[in-house]
């Protein structure tokens, strides 16, 4: 049974494919436009990679902020819940989600048995986002794909202490105009960022193990400054960390479409 995942995130639509459990494929497409035109866009990249059409779709559900803008029929379900279905299903010993996404970071406990136990998001502004990175990037006049090697080559870090994604841009520019060295400014933003998420992680509880996903999960010096700050190495997910709640999703889908066919089975409804 083919089952369709969308997660309309701040900055992108992530769409997957899934067929009893397995990743068919999937698509990232960043949000420029009409949420409603990304989310088919997106929809008709994976089609054509996967070489499936929409009918052979059994079910499609969709998660994230934006998820009242996908197009076509689907079952809405809540990100916090798709987030620790796809994190459990990627890394069935996953105790602590931690996502840090466009605009929200967000830390999950899990249970033993994979139920959420608590959970947190971030509550100042979008600093430590995706957001704030991108901004930062752009003060910079650097790719957001070179942000890892700059970082690499600096000699100390510059102080970001801002918790506002607004006050941060200004306190970089600041630091430019101040001569700091690039490389320097974006070692403290990375750092910055992996201080803020690890300072969350901490107010619940360090529970390992802990799955990092979320697009700014890609950006590995983020990643190495939350395990410094708490003394422990995490783990990433062997797909892109930017699609789990999307494979969520997908998965509720598929329990959903399970459920109903055994309440047919036992109505007699062959269909």
């Amino acid at each position: 049974m083919i089952v369709l995942g969308c997660d309309v995130g701040a900055l992108a639509t992530k769409t997957v494919l899934l067929n009893n459990g397995e990743l068919l494929g999937w698509d990232i497409t960043p949000n420029v436009g009409r949420l409603g035109q990304v989310a088919e866009e997106s929809l008709s990249k994976v089609l054509r990679k996967t070489g499936l059409t929409l009918e052979q779709i059994a079910l499609c559900w969709g998660t994230g902020w934006g998820k009242k803008y996908i197009p076509y029929p689907h079952s809405p379900e809540n990100l916090i819940n798709c987030l620790s279905r796809g994190a459990r299903w990627l890394w069935p010993a996953v105790r602590t989600v931690v996502d840090i996404g466009g605009l929200t970071t967000t830390v999950i406990h899990l249970k033993e048995q994979g139920g959420i136990l608590e959970y947190r998001n971030n509550d100042r502004c979008a600093s430590g986002t995706g957001f704030f990175i991108e901004l930062a990037a752009q003060a910079l006049e650097l790719p957001l794909d070179e942000l890892d090697s700059t970082a690499s080559r600096a000699r100390g870090r510059a102080h970001i202490g801002a918790q506002c994604a607004v006050f941060g841009e200004s306190e970089i520019i600041s630091h430019v105009n101040d001569g700091v060295e690039p490389a320097e400014i974006v070692a403290g933003l990375t750092y910055a960022v992996g201080l803020g998420a690890a300072t969350m992680v901490r107010r619940l509880g360090i529970v390992p193990d802990i799955l990092m996903t979320g697009g700014v999960t890609k950006i590995r010096s983020v990643v190495w400054s939350l395990e410094e700050n708490l003394a422990t190495k995490t783990c990433l997910p062997d797909c892109d960390p930017q699609i789990v709640a999307a494979i969520g999703a997908a998965l509720a889908g598929a329990d959903g479409l399970q459920g109903q066919v055994a309440i047919n089975r036992i109505t007699g409804d062959p269909s």
